[in-house]
Protein backbone atom coordinates (compact mmCIF):
# COMPACT_ATOMS: atom_id res chain seq x y z
CA UNK A 1 0.00 0.00 0.00
CA UNK A 2 1.04 3.69 -0.91
CA UNK A 3 4.31 2.14 -2.39
CA UNK A 4 5.38 0.43 1.28
CA UNK A 5 6.55 -3.01 1.52
CA UNK A 6 4.16 -5.29 3.74
CA UNK A 7 6.26 -6.33 6.78
CA UNK A 8 5.64 -9.22 9.20
CA UNK A 9 5.50 -8.63 13.07
CA UNK A 10 9.35 -9.02 13.26
CA UNK A 11 9.82 -6.12 10.41
CA UNK A 12 10.91 -8.93 7.68
CA UNK A 13 9.40 -8.29 3.85
CA UNK A 14 7.82 -11.77 2.32
CA UNK A 15 10.71 -13.19 0.71
CA UNK A 16 10.64 -15.33 -2.44
CA UNK A 17 12.83 -17.91 -1.33
CA UNK A 18 11.90 -19.62 2.74
CA UNK A 19 15.61 -19.71 2.94
CA UNK A 20 16.19 -15.99 2.96
CA UNK A 21 13.76 -15.09 5.54
CA UNK A 22 15.39 -13.07 8.17
CA UNK A 23 18.45 -11.79 5.72
CA UNK A 24 16.02 -8.64 5.17
CA UNK A 25 14.55 -6.18 8.04
CA UNK A 26 12.68 -3.55 6.55
CA UNK A 27 11.90 -0.50 8.73
CA UNK A 28 10.74 3.64 8.64
CA UNK A 29 9.23 5.15 5.71
CA UNK A 30 9.29 2.34 3.50
CA UNK A 31 7.81 -0.85 5.93
CA UNK A 32 3.75 -1.41 5.61
CA UNK A 33 3.80 -2.72 9.24
CA UNK A 34 0.23 -3.23 10.82
CA UNK A 35 -0.49 -1.46 14.14
CA UNK A 36 -2.57 -3.52 16.38
CA UNK A 37 -5.51 -1.89 18.45
CA UNK A 38 -6.07 -2.65 22.18
CA UNK A 39 -9.79 -1.92 21.40
CA UNK A 40 -11.70 -4.76 19.05
CA UNK A 41 -13.64 -2.19 17.35
CA UNK A 42 -10.81 -0.24 15.82
CA UNK A 43 -9.01 -2.93 13.58
CA UNK A 44 -5.62 -3.15 13.00
CA UNK A 45 -3.86 -0.34 10.82
CA UNK A 46 -0.81 0.43 8.76
CA UNK A 47 1.71 2.62 11.56
CA UNK A 48 2.27 6.15 10.18
CA UNK A 49 5.21 6.72 8.45
CA UNK A 50 6.87 9.02 11.28
CA UNK A 51 9.99 9.38 13.05
CA UNK A 52 8.94 8.31 16.16
CA UNK A 53 8.06 5.05 14.83
CA UNK A 54 11.02 4.62 12.68
CA UNK A 55 12.98 5.44 15.84
CA UNK A 56 11.08 2.46 17.75
CA UNK A 57 11.39 -0.12 14.95
CA UNK A 58 15.37 0.74 15.00
CA UNK A 59 15.53 -0.04 18.51
CA UNK A 60 13.38 -3.05 17.94
CA UNK A 61 15.66 -5.12 15.24
CA UNK A 62 18.60 -4.27 17.31
CA UNK A 63 17.51 -5.80 20.30
CA UNK A 64 16.62 -8.59 18.09
CA UNK A 65 20.13 -8.92 16.65
CA UNK A 66 21.79 -8.07 19.84
CA UNK A 67 20.00 -11.57 21.42
CA UNK A 68 20.97 -13.35 18.33
CA UNK A 69 17.85 -14.74 17.65
CA UNK A 70 17.17 -17.16 14.65
CA UNK A 71 15.60 -15.11 12.37
CA UNK A 72 14.72 -17.40 9.89
CA UNK A 73 11.98 -19.01 11.81
CA UNK A 74 8.54 -17.37 12.67
CA UNK A 75 8.27 -16.27 15.42
CA UNK A 76 12.46 -15.85 15.99
CA UNK A 77 13.39 -18.48 18.67
CA UNK A 78 16.74 -17.98 20.55
CA UNK A 79 19.55 -20.07 19.02
CA UNK A 80 21.21 -22.79 21.41
CA UNK A 81 24.16 -24.44 20.81
CA UNK A 82 25.39 -22.96 17.87
CA UNK A 83 28.68 -20.85 19.38
CA UNK A 84 30.96 -19.36 16.78
CA UNK A 85 34.03 -18.37 17.43
CA UNK A 86 34.09 -15.01 17.80
CA UNK A 87 31.74 -15.33 20.80
CA UNK A 88 28.11 -15.16 18.83
CA UNK A 89 25.34 -16.77 20.44
CA UNK A 90 26.60 -15.66 24.30
CA UNK A 91 25.22 -18.62 26.87
CA UNK A 92 24.59 -16.47 29.29
CA UNK A 93 22.24 -14.27 26.89
CA UNK A 94 20.60 -17.54 26.41
CA UNK A 95 19.91 -18.16 29.94
CA UNK A 96 19.07 -14.56 30.69
CA UNK A 97 15.98 -14.69 27.69
CA UNK A 98 15.11 -17.73 28.83
CA UNK A 99 14.67 -16.74 32.28
CA UNK A 100 12.56 -13.73 30.81
CA UNK A 101 10.63 -16.01 28.92
CA UNK A 102 11.95 -14.88 25.90
CA UNK A 103 12.80 -17.74 24.32
CA UNK A 104 10.72 -16.24 21.27
CA UNK A 105 10.69 -12.98 20.16
CA UNK A 106 8.04 -10.71 21.00
CA UNK A 107 6.25 -9.33 17.66
CA UNK A 108 7.10 -5.31 17.03
CA UNK A 109 4.64 -3.24 19.48
CA UNK A 110 4.20 0.84 18.83
CA UNK A 111 3.86 2.92 21.88
CA UNK A 112 2.24 6.08 20.64
CA UNK A 113 4.29 8.52 22.87
CA UNK A 114 2.19 11.86 21.86
CA UNK A 115 3.16 14.41 18.78
CA UNK A 116 4.36 17.35 18.64
CA UNK A 117 4.09 19.83 16.04
CA UNK A 118 5.73 23.17 15.55
CA UNK A 119 3.22 26.14 13.99
CA UNK A 120 5.93 29.05 13.40
CA UNK A 121 5.91 32.41 15.67
CA UNK A 122 6.46 31.01 18.91
CA UNK A 123 3.71 28.67 18.72
CA UNK A 124 3.58 24.74 19.22
CA UNK A 125 0.87 21.69 19.04
CA UNK A 126 1.48 19.57 21.78
CA UNK A 127 0.04 16.23 22.95
CA UNK A 128 1.78 13.91 25.41
CA UNK A 129 0.41 10.46 25.73
CA UNK A 130 1.28 6.37 26.44
CA UNK A 131 -0.54 4.37 24.36
CA UNK A 132 -3.55 5.32 23.70
CA UNK A 133 -3.72 7.08 27.11
CA UNK A 134 -3.81 10.96 26.55
CA UNK A 135 -1.33 12.58 29.43
CA UNK A 136 -1.53 16.27 28.12
CA UNK A 137 -2.20 18.73 25.51
CA UNK A 138 -1.19 22.14 25.08
CA UNK A 139 -0.68 25.19 21.94
CA UNK A 140 0.73 27.56 21.61
CA UNK A 141 4.28 29.46 23.45
CA UNK A 142 3.76 26.68 26.35
CA UNK A 143 3.43 23.96 23.98
CA UNK A 144 6.10 25.76 22.17
CA UNK A 145 8.14 25.64 24.97
CA UNK A 146 7.68 21.77 25.44
CA UNK A 147 8.52 21.50 21.88
CA UNK A 148 11.85 22.83 22.32
CA UNK A 149 12.47 21.21 25.58
CA UNK A 150 11.74 17.93 23.64
CA UNK A 151 14.01 19.05 20.38
CA UNK A 152 16.94 19.46 22.93
CA UNK A 153 16.82 16.00 25.08
CA UNK A 154 16.56 14.12 21.46
CA UNK A 155 20.03 15.70 20.29
CA UNK A 156 22.58 12.72 21.09
CA UNK A 157 25.70 15.06 21.75
CA UNK A 158 26.51 17.86 24.62
CA UNK A 159 27.91 19.74 21.83
CA UNK A 160 24.59 19.23 19.46
CA UNK A 161 22.56 20.47 22.62
CA UNK A 162 24.29 23.79 22.98
CA UNK A 163 24.88 24.59 18.85
CA UNK A 164 21.32 24.23 18.90
CA UNK A 165 20.26 26.36 22.04
CA UNK A 166 23.02 29.11 20.81
CA UNK A 167 21.11 29.27 17.47
CA UNK A 168 17.58 29.41 19.38
CA UNK A 169 19.26 32.42 20.87
CA UNK A 170 20.66 34.43 18.04
CA UNK A 171 17.66 34.50 15.92
CA UNK A 172 15.54 35.23 18.71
Amino acid sequence: RDGRVRVDPWMRPPMPDGAEVGSLFVLGDAAAAEHRSENENDGDSLLPSTAQVAGQQGAFIARLLDRDYDLTQTPPHVQIGNMTEDGINDPSMTQWLKFRGLEQAPPFGFLNLGMLAYLGGGEALSQVQVGDVNLLSWAGSVGFLLWRSVYLVKQVATRNRVLVTFDWIKVS
